[in-house]
């Protein structure tokens, strides 16, 4: 058994990540095996290619004023427990140790009964639910992991599910149309159980379609309900409200108009109050999160193409005719070169960078991927960051992005460097 939170966690992130699998069966017999945690409470269930975690967030934030909340996301930003909240409080460092050494007595008893263990992702969703069931919460909102059919947190009944949007990304497991990665994510969909979705017009047919097949209603909130007023702070009005969100980034206006939707859906005696304070509090940090105004600097965990076309609308917009340096790292198994093009097409230079981590794409390939005339490549991203604020003039912008996991990396450095710690 481990002694300390730190053997814990480094034990459960070196599991095995993805197992081949055609069904649910191992993750629901694991589920059975520790007394079906996830039918104690009642479940949303949000999935999507973007924005799945500010849902979450919003959705969360409001619900907790009224009960008690359970909140499961990834991946974490600063502290590996922010995947599981409680009340939006992160799962204290001695409970998780002590729920991670009673998953490594089981991932072997299961490997005695079923000839194999568990992986990564189904373990840590397996100590989500069965933590939540212990905080006896009432509600828990789910985030998928990968996809939605043969997620690990799919072997839910949700009152309500949730698919965010539709891009490009993961194509190795889910396909290269989004019409395939459509069917994957619209797997989340149980029979008789709502649909809310903010996902493109163009994929509506299929959603309409999927939604018939099950008989579950099936509710769009799409641009044309959402009013933007202001951009910063973002204000917005929907469905006859104004509400103001901390979260930075016109996209956000779709993710909590998405998340209103639910909660009036499922709860329609929450007050509108409640609704607007929790839309202003909710902290969803490395998403178009501004830690600098001189030079102002944006740190945006965009990782896929959709991403980074809502990242540059929102800098566009938001701050037209600005000089922009963008500071890029990605994981090699994401479209960094499209995601270069893309970036390069609004900035006056373009730096590429590295971290440790087994995922990274190698610095020498992002720099041959990158098309800007102005680039250059600075293996340490300590140094990168400091050399670009340094160089900056105080009304350029520094958008530092490409990858969730570079964003948890590099924030703690730059929360310290601007104070803010």
């Amino acid at each position: 058994m481990f002694k300390h939170i730190e053997e814990a966690v480094a034990w459960i992130e070196h599991q095995v990540k993805f197992k081949p699998k055609t069904d649910l069966d191992r993750m629901r017999a694991a589920a059975l095996a520790l007394g079906n945690p996830q039918d104690a409470y009642k479940i949303i269930h949000v999935g999507g290619t973007n924005g799945k975690g500010s849902v979450v967030s919003y959705i969360s934030t409001i619900l907790n004023k009224h009960m008690k909340v359970g909140t499961y996301t990834s991946p974490y930003i600063l502290k590996f427990n922010e995947r599981i909240k409680v009340n939006l409080e992160m799962i204290p460092d001695d409970v998780l140790l002590n729920y991670i050494n009673q998953m490594v007595s089981f991932n072997e008893s299961f490997r005695s009964t079923y000839g194999e263990t568990l992986s990564f992702f189904e373990l840590v969703t397996l100590i989500a639910l069965v933590y939540f069931r212990d905080q006896k919460v009432d509600i828990v909102v789910l985030e998928v992991g990968l996809g939605g059919l043969l997620d690990a947190t799919n072997i839910v009944t949700p009152i309500a599910s949730v698919i965010t949007n539709i891009g490009f990304d993961h194509m190795q497991q889910l396909g290269n149309t989004l019409e395939s990665i459509a069917y994957n994510k619209l797997g989340i969909v149980k029979p008789g159980i709502p649909l809310f979705t903010s996902v493109d017009n163009e994929l509506m047919p299929q959603f309409e379609t999927a939604c018939l097949e099950k008989d579950s209603r099936l509710y769009h909130i799409h641009d044309g309900l959402i009013q933007i007023e202001s951009s910063e702070p973002l204000q917005f009005s929907y469905e006859y409200h104004h509400y103001e969100t901390g979260l930075q980034g016109l996209y956000q206006a779709k993710n909590a108009a998405l998340s209103i939707a639910v909660v009036n859906y499922l709860f329609p005696k929450i007050p509108i109050r409640s609704i607007k304070d929790g839309i202003h509090e909710t902290v969803w940090p490395g998403r178009f999160e501004v830690l600098s105004r001189n030079p102002m600097v944006i740190l945006d965990g965009a990782h896929n193409r959709h991403g980074i076309k809502a990242l540059i609308n929102s800098v566009q917009t938001m701050y037209p005719n600005r000089v922009i340096h963008s500071l890029f790292c990605a994981m090699a198994d994401k479209e960094t070169s499209l995601m270069l093009e893309m970036i390069s097409s609004i900035s006056s230079s373009v730096t590429v960078t590295h971290f440790e981590y087994k995922r990274v794409a190698e610095l020498s390939v992002l720099l041959e991927q990158t098309p800007h005339p102005h680039k250059r490549a600075i293996e340490d991203p300590v140094v990168a960051v400091d050399t670009l604020i340094k160089d900056a003039k105080p009304d350029d912008i520094l958008v530092i992005t490409g990858s969730l996991y570079f964003v948890s990396f590099i924030r703690p450095y730059l929360l310290n460097r601007f104070n803010l710690a």
